[in-house]
């Protein structure tokens, strides 16, 4: 009985916080979709880039996706020996972590990243024997958030359990979908989805919009035909902002850096320059 006692008492040692609070109240957002290739890594690296650099807003973006394509597309601005702890660590931890012990200052301006974390693949069936399962992300980000203006979180093309996290988490979710049948159908999965936990978790989750993404102005009736049905399903959801298929969004990857910075004068940069203003206008009215 002794030695129980005694490792509890050395367990809420450990459990004690290891970061002050800081001043501010990060708003949190999900990107997420059912579908992967609809640009879902390549809008939350561009979002969050835009957001720390043009706006002066403290950001950290979390990588939730075992494929780690934020570290890949943000490579060139990487520090060569990162020092951290891998956020499946911290969400499968015994220990109260938070996901500051993860986060890697980035040379862009304001912007923090988790690194790409190949254990989260694992971590995906693991987490459903936590307690609590569905809350682990958020309370990892109790007091990081007060550290930032706000978090972004690239979640897993899938409903799993660490989608479910971020949902959680979040106070908002961003969907982007492409113009194809097969991605309209995630990005409807998903809304039902954001409906689902709300009603059974009872968390408040809004959707911020549904950003069509990969567009390409060559198909113009076909494309025409699916917004049409897009526009009648889910009419005020949608953002104005659309973002084009553009070969240097492609080439700003490759060289691991975001659209604004390798070429911030393309029409890539001015769709996300411009989605980056319809988002704050929304969350301020």
């Amino acid at each position: 009985m002794r030695n129980l006692i005694s490792n509890g008492l050395k367990r809420l040692v450990r459990n004690e916080p290891r970061y002050a609070r800081g001043d501010r109240h990060a708003h949190i957002i999900s990107i997420a979709t059912v579908k992967g290739g609809v640009g879902k890594t390549t809008s939350a690296v561009n979002i969050a880039s835009a957001l720390a650099a043009r706006h002066d807003r403290k950001v950290l973006l979390v990588d939730l996706d075992a494929q780690g394509h934020c570290s890949t597309s943000l490579s060139g601005a990487l520090p060569s020996r990162p020092v951290h702890t891998p956020i499946s660590q911290i969400l499968l931890g015994d220990d109260a972590r938070q996901v500051l012990d993860a986060r890697v200052s980035t040379k862009i301006e304001n912007l923090d990243i988790t690194l790409a974390d190949p254990g989260l693949a694992e971590a995906e069936g693991r987490i459903s024997q936590k307690i609590g399962k569905e809350m682990l992300l958020r309370d990892a980000l109790a007091i990081t958030r007060t550290h930032y203006d706000y978090v972004l979180i690239d979640c897993p093309p899938n409903k799993g359990n660490l989608t479910l996290n971020a949902l959680l988490a979040s106070q908002q979710v961003l969907i982007p979908t492409d113009l194809s049948p097969l991605a309209v159908q995630g990005a409807d999965e998903l809304i039902d989805t954001v409906l689902t936990v709300n009603q059974r978790l009872g968390h408040e989750l809004d959707v911020l919009g549904i950003l069509l993404t990969r567009v390409d102005g060559r198909n113009v009736s076909m494309n025409q035909a699916i917004r049409d049905q897009i526009e009648e399903a889910w009419g005020d959801l949608l953002f104005k902002t659309e973002i084009g298929v553009n070969t240097q969004i492609c080439q700003a990857q490759q060289a691991g850096e975001p659209i604004h910075t390798f070429a911030p004068k393309s029409r890539g940069a001015e769709h996300y320059d411009a989605l980056v203003d319809e988002i704050l206008a929304a969350l301020t009215q």
